[in-house]
């Protein structure tokens, strides 16, 4: 199982400072098992195995609680979007831009 965490806002991934909520994403076997919704974007720290964003922005946080962080290919994602990006291996690394 995979978690993911995801800055939302109108239902759309935001940059973390313009976030209304921040979703925990459960992945288990390729489906959408459960999403969570937190109000505070430290809430995701150490729960999460994903962290994504659309653009580049603090994250050593969760580099040091073990998280990968993730940027989305393009902006205006919704959370089953970023999903299949996730699962499709198309969301950028931040090693890779």
């Amino acid at each position: 199982m995979f978690i993911l965490g995801i800055p939302i806002k109108n239902e759309i991934c935001v940059p973390s400072n313009e976030a209304e909520k921040f979703a925990k994403v459960f992945i288990d076997e390729g489906k959408v098992k459960n999403i969570e919704y937190v109000d505070n974007r430290d809430d995701l720290v150490g729960m999460v195995h994903f962290f994504i964003t659309p653009k580049e922005e603090y994250v050593f946080d969760f580099l040091e609680a073990g998280a990968e962080p993730l940027m989305t290919p393009r902006g205006e994602m919704n959370i089953a979007e970023i999903v299949e990006a996730f699962l499709f291996r198309e969301l950028y690394s931040y090693g890779s831009i």
